[in-house]
C-alpha cells in the first residue's frame, strides 16, 4: 500500500517550520538542512547552506506533512489544491483536538479563514484556510462509521 504525503515547496521553510509550529501546533518536527557538499551544487557558502532546507517533515493532527527550499526558485502558487486533514468524527477526543485546534489557528490572526469550522449538509463538518504562505488547508470531520453509505 502507498501512502500520499502533502510535500510542499516554501521559499523559506526554517521559518515555515516555526511557523507551523506556532500557527497549526505542528509536532514531531525534523530538519534536514542543506549539507555541505550539496551547498557547492547549489552555489551555496556553508552559512547559506545551514539555513536552508533540503527536507523537512512534520505532524499536524496526526496528518505528516512534508517540505523543503524552493530549490527551482520557482514563483510559488498553491491553487487548484488544498491540504485536507480529516478525522472521524465519532471520536470524540480527535473532535475535541480538532475544535481546539481551529480555535488556535483562528485566534491567531494568522491565516485566512476561507469557510468556519462547522456541521455541514452532508453531516460531517468542514473548514477551511489559507496559511500566510499561501497553502490552502481544509480540516473536514466525518463519521467513519458511515464511509461509503451513498
Amino acid at each position: 500500500m502507498a501512502n500520499i504525503h502533502p510535500y510542499i515547496a516554501l521559499n523559506n521553510t526554517k521559518e515555515a517550520l516555526d511557523y507551523y509550529e506556532e500557527v497549526l501546533g505542528a509536532k514531531n518536527i525534523r530538519r534536514v538542512p542543506v549539507a555541505g557538499e550539496q551547498a557547492k551544487e547549489f552555489g551555496l557558502s556553508e552559512e547559506q547552506a545551514a539555513e536552508m532546507t533540503m527536507h523537512s517533515q512534520f505532524d499536524i493532527l496526526g496528518t505528516t506533512v512534508m517540505a523543503a527550499d524552493n530549490f527551482q526558485h520557482e514563483v510559488l502558487s498553491y491553487t487548484g489544491i488544498s491540504i485536507l486533514l480529516d478525522l472521524n468524527s465519532e471520536d470524540k477526543d480527535a473532535m475535541a483536538e480538532a475544535q481546539e485546534f481551529w480555535k488556535h489557528l483562528s485566534e491567531s490572526g494568522q491565516v485566512t479563514i476561507n469557510m468556519p469550522f462547522e456541521e455541514q449538509f452532508w453531516g460531517g463538518a468542514m473548514g477551511d484556510f489559507t496559511d500566510k504562505y499561501g497553502v490552502r488547508w481544509m480540516l473536514h470531520a466525518q463519521p467513519y462509521s458511515k464511509l461509503g453509505e451513498i
